[in-house]
């Protein structure tokens, strides 16, 4: 027998599965609210180019065994400022080429397909000047496949601070987002890839290590599972060692894999005097191996990888604390520990402890040795008694 209460819960459950069916679907088609003027994928872009009075970024898609990537050339042309009274000095272009990060993914993802919030109707002159359109000096031209689409920026909207936009080969006036367009105005900031590798350490199959001849090989296990993945040491050949698990490495590994690149080195820019330090393979089942070359110069570290495709100044105290270690990693030695900082000294004219503290403060007037102010004990000023104070002898 059916009782009501069943009916109506499955009632209940119906109506709510309903609902957030409807709730979903409804921010799905939010997202994709707007008109189309770019109706393409991430993957049809070849070509984005911001072109600005003083700046201009080209933004080229390319792919290799290892999948698309992306590499940015600014073109800085602002006028360097002269004295007062002399000429403005010829502009000297400044050009930094790099290789994209994850933002520009996201900035590619933005702009293909690229959704105008509205279109402009009935604009005439006075509203064209308004707009900040009737001389346009900035564009932004997106190239998909054998279509390209030209983008002439305005000013702000008001309050909302978003972008009214001509579109060149339609001549018709539109309202963007001018967030889709702020990694390519600040491409040389927000662009760079930073990292070294694609590869995460939790995907890791094996990773070697080389320095001055000598190569050591470690194997990861139980890479699905953080809590219980662990690392051995594969032994050489010909050599009385024996594989075996190998924590220092693993606590190494994470050393290693934190250090970033800093920026990306330009052909007049490269140091004359490189010299190789190590290497570090990493190597993934069914991908690309991907081998970091640290090198130094100086006091500075750089580095190349199949991932960057380019050489990269490296942040050196990063880069530093991980090279310093190599010699004792490939040995198998325990890496020294850190120096500790020296106990904090006494103040000037304090004896204090062994250890260094300061002496312990004199007690306050009319408070017992070793009390604080206001517990049992206090002893009443000179001459004075209260509830707490002992009757006067002889009394």
């Amino acid at each position: 027998m059916i009782r009501p209460w069943m009916v109506y819960g499955v009632v209940l459950t119906v109506a709510l599965g309903a609902s957030w069916m409807h709730y979903t679907a409804g921010e799905e088609a939010a997202e994709k609210e707007g008109i189309v003027l770019v109706d393409a994928t991430r993957d049809d872009v070849t070509k984005i180019v911001y072109a600005a009075p003083e700046l201009e970024v080209a933004y080229e898609l390319s792919t290799d065994a290892s999948g698309p990537w992306g590499w940015v050339t600014v073109t800085d042309k602002k006028q360097k400022k002269a004295k007062e009274g002399e000429t403005p000095p010829p502009v000297e272009p400044k050009i930094t080429a790099f290789k994209a990060g994850s933002a520009g993914d996201k900035l590619i993802e933005g702009l293909a397909p690229l959704y105008a919030m509205r279109e402009l109707v009935g604009v005439d002159d006075g509203k064209i000047e308004s707009f900040g359109l009737t001389s346009p000096d900035t564009t932004v031209t997106i190239v998909t496949g054998g279509r390209t689409a030209t983008l002439e920026l305005g000013g702000e909207t008001y309050g909302a601070k978003d972008r009214y936009v001509r579109h060149r080969e339609s001549s018709k006036y539109y309202v963007i987002d001018d967030e889709l367009f702020k990694p390519l105005k600040f491409a040389a900031t927000r662009l760079p890839e930073r990292g070294l590798s694609s590869f995460a350490i939790e995907v890791l199959d094996s990773v070697t290590l080389g320095k001055g001849g000598k190569v050591v090989e470690w194997q990861q296990h139980n890479k699905d599972d953080r809590n219980a993945d662990w690392w051995e040491r594969i032994a050489a050949a010909g050599t009385g060692e024996v594989d075996k698990k190998d924590e220092t490495f693993a606590n190494w590994l994470e050393k290693a894999m934190k250090v970033k690149s800093q920026s990306y080195v330009q052909a007049d820019e490269r140091p004359t005097d490189l010299q190789p330090s190590f290497d570090l393979t990493y190597r993934v089942k069914g991908k690309p191996d991907e081998t970091i070359r640290f090198q130094t110069s100086g006091e500075d570290w750089y580095a190349t990888s199949e991932f960057t495709h380019g050489l990269v100044k490296l942040t050196r105290s990063a880069a530093r604390d991980a090279g310093d270690e190599v010699d004792d990693i490939l040995e198998g030695r325990e890496p020294p520990p850190e120096e500790k900082k020296p106990p904090a000294m006494a103040p000037p004219g304090a004896e204090g402890d062994e250890a260094g503290n300061a002496p312990p403060r004199p007690p306050m007037p009319g408070m017992a040795p070793g009390l604080p102010p206001g517990m049992p004990g206090m002893r009443p000023p000179a001459g004075k008694t209260g509830p707490t104070a002992p009757p006067p002898p002889g009394k």
